[in-house]
């Protein structure tokens, strides 16, 4: 696997890894049916504890793997070769879409989040709750990130294999193009070697046939 690949799949599945540890409040504003102000105060104090109140070197770290990430799709994408088009040209379009939903969806959802929780309780929460909405925009576009994410890292697995593939191919008609030349070589020595030989036989009775006239 390339420096360039591994750095990529590295940073994007650092990247899903941060993801998957919002599971914890994601999948109560998604998958909970219903909603009560418990999961909601739940979600609330677990998306500011860890991402309104994110320490900024942390924040710092995941904006420079992204970065990264995106640096390296641009340069592989601009490699040149069809394999590069197509897909590091996929994966930095999913990439930049995943920037494009965090940045117009999460940030923003983050920054409507009210300063006080509101109050627990086993009741319903209705869908246009100040609260529970930007919750729910937060959850909802995790997924879309998480999905993004595992595109890219599909994308790039892709791209190895059929590299590997293309190279094993590429070697083995190398290696058969060899053996053909190989062969036409010792059939070229065989068919010299059989004129040599017929040359051979063939003079021979004439120098069987020149001794016996000059005796006569």
């Amino acid at each position: 696997m390339g420096l360039r690949t591994g750095l990529i799949i590295g940073s994007t599945s650092f990247l899903l890894g941060t993801l998957a540890m919002h599971w914890t409040a994601d999948h109560l504003m998604l998958w909970q049916n219903p909603v009560t102000y418990d999961s909601v105060v739940t979600a609330y104090t677990y998306y500011q504890d860890t991402m309104v109140d994110m320490t900024p070197l942390f924040r710092k770290t995941l904006h420079g793997v992204g970065t990264l990430a995106a640096l390296l799709l641009i340069s592989k994408a601009l490699g040149g070769r069809e394999s590069n088009w197509l897909f590091d040209g996929a994966s930095l379009f999913l990439f930049g879409a995943a920037g494009l939903v965090y940045y117009h969806k999460v940030v923003p959802s983050l920054a409507t989040l009210p300063p006080k929780p509101p109050s627990p309780g086993a009741t319903i929460v209705d869908s246009r709750d100040a609260v529970f909405a930007p919750l729910r925009e937060i959850a909802s576009s995790h997924t879309v990130l998480a999905v993004a994410l595992v595109g890219v890292i599909l994308l790039q697995s892709g791209q190895y294999y059929s590299e590997r593939l293309e190279e094993r191919e590429r070697i083995e008609e190398d290696e058969a193009r060899i053996r053909r030349r190989q062969r036409r070589r010792d059939q070229e020595q065989k068919r010299q070697a059989s004129l040599q030989s017929a040359a051979a036989a063939s003079a021979e009775p004439t120098s069987q046939a020149t001794p016996a006239a000059s005796s006569s």
